[in-house]
């Protein structure tokens, strides 16, 4: 009997996303964004959040994140346990990057079906997946590429070290990276690279800085809806 000693199987596991349609009319299929949640957070959380920088005229779809943790500081009396959600922390990272592709892949796909425009899908991320976002942009699983990408206090694939030409889909991105001067986890130091390794693989990328600790800025969520307006539709 030939029993291999490990194996790897796939599951089929809940993906639970919040839709929020067009809060104006719009002629045609609306321009999509789909936005993902940072580690511990949920869905109904980033849709609060995203609405405050998403145009008016988007399809925006809030997922949640398929594996469960207890989010912090809701772990111990007296405060009541709460459950938050993440993209994986496995340590094989293509295990965590093969859970983001699925979720952004099934996520597209649903906005296509109920209406979105395939050839305008916009990603904004917040944290965790921001560098998720990043490299499965380079190879978009809808086929077309996304029209622009928001990045909000997260990183860039730890293996982009030198400057690469990316690919013709990133290069038709434009990108958003916003950081925060007081980001305990993306220091000003470390992400003072983040810009100019972006610029060599996606279209046009702009690296906001503001004040602040690891959260969305409200101070960045106006340029964040122009840069969306213009580069999204």
């Amino acid at each position: 009997m030939d029993i291999p000693p490990e194996a790897t199987l796939t599951l089929e596991v809940p993906f639970r996303l919040l839709a929020v349609p067009p809060r104006e009319e719009v002629s045609g299929p609306p321009p999509v964004l789909v936005c993902l949640h940072g580690y511990a957070m949920d869905a109904e959380t980033m849709k609060g959040l995203a609405l405050r920088f998403t145009p008016p005229g988007f399809l925006l779809i809030s997922v949640e994140g398929p594996h469960t943790t207890l989010a912090p500081g809701t772990d111990a009396p007296p405060a009541e346990p709460k459950l938050g959600f993440h993209w994986g922390v496995s340590p094989r990272p293509q295990e965590n990057r093969a859970t983001h592709r699925k979720a952004v892949t099934a996520a597209v796909a649903w906005a296509i079906e109920h209406g979105g425009d395939p050839a305008r899908v916009s990603l904004a991320g917040f944290s965790q997946p921001c560098s998720f976002n990043y490299r499965v942009a380079l190879d978009p699983p809808h086929g077309r590429p996304f029209r622009a990408l928001v990045a909000v206090c997260g990183g860039i694939p730890g293996e982009w070290k030198e400057p690469s030409p990316g690919t013709p889909a990133s290069q038709a991105a434009a990108v958003l990276h916003v950081s925060t001067k007081e980001d305990p986890y993306y220091s000003m130091e470390r992400a003072a690279p983040f810009r100019e390794r972006l610029a060599a693989r996606f279209g046009d990328v702009t690296h906001l800085t503001c004040d602040g600790g690891h959260r969305i800025p409200s101070a960045a969520n106006e340029e964040i809806r122009r840069f969306l307006a213009l580069r999204g539709v």
